[in-house]
């Protein structure tokens, strides 16, 4: 793929192109992908069609940054018309990912939640012992000024 071409007719759209035949294309190796051409397409979602060139107007976003979802579950359409990914969309491998991530989040939130009580019960027990020291130094004052 070419980056992306500008159309000069009167829509102006901007589009990928496919110029350079793959077998031209040099060889990448990436970390985590074991074959040439390992797509995962069981992970590819059910609505996603496999073409050449995709046409997107310039004019028109198509990627709202902030969707609006009402559940997890659930596709939106966002301002461009194109339904965001869902759930059901994703492949099982990445199911556990994001459970797994989820797991993590409410160990990490519990750990934290112990930690900032236990850092509360230090600060009110330093808190006390200030207060003793601070009493302590104002009987040995007293004493000073009686002896005196």
């Amino acid at each position: 793929f070419k980056m992306a071409e500008v159309d000069a007719g009167p829509g102006g759209g901007v589009y990928w192109s496919r110029s350079v035949p793959d077998e031209d294309q040099p060889v990448v190796s990436v970390s985590g992908v074991s074959t040439k051409g390992n797509l995962r397409t069981s992970c590819l979602p059910k609505y996603q069609k496999s073409e050449t060139e995709l046409k997107v107007s310039i004019a028109v976003p198509s990627v709202s940054m902030n969707p609006v979802r009402s559940t997890g579950d659930q596709q939106v359409t966002n301002e461009g018309g194109i339904k965001s990914a869902s759930l059901k969309d994703l492949c099982p491998e990445d199911k556990r990912r994001i459970a797994n991530l989820i797991k993590e989040l409410a160990r990490v939130s519990e750990e934290k939640e112990v930690t900032e009580e236990r850092l509360k019960a230090e600060q009110e027990s330093f808190e006390k012992k200030i207060r003793q020291l601070e009493e302590q130094n104002e009987l040995i004052i007293k004493e000073r000024e009686d002896i005196l």
